[in-house]
């Protein structure tokens, strides 16, 4: 499926500020993953994409999904395509990844 250029970032409605200071990176992306596993079980997303739509380096984007997997918030599972091929991972958000995103979206102030 093409992207559609005018379409929204899957970002919109993600917290830029958290508690009058700018969002990082890694709190950024696990709201995103916690959503699209509330939404959809899980979220699979091209990383030079993200991070376009983050503002930041590919490099940056992989530093903070390490992060947040070495602390336990979200799980990664290799993709294989048909012909055997790794594609990308698909992240889940864990419990305890949806109660951290729970606690700076209220510090934001979007829920």
């Amino acid at each position: 499926m093409e992207r559609n250029e005018e379409a929204l970032s899957p970002l919109d409605g993600i917290s830029v500020n958290i508690n009058k200071r700018h969002a990082f990176v890694h709190e950024r992306v696990l709201e995103y993953i916690v959503r699209e596993t509330n939404q959809a079980g899980g979220v699979i997303f091209n990383k030079k994409e993200m991070a376009s739509w983050l503002g930041c380096c590919p490099r940056s984007l992989d530093r903070a999904v390490h992060r947040l997997r070495e602390q336990g918030l979200v799980e990664s599972q290799p993709q294989f395509m048909p012909n055997g091929a790794q594609g990308g991972n698909r992240y889940r958000a864990t419990e305890v990844g949806k109660k951290h995103a729970e606690i700076w979206r209220r510090l934001a102030g979007t829920v």
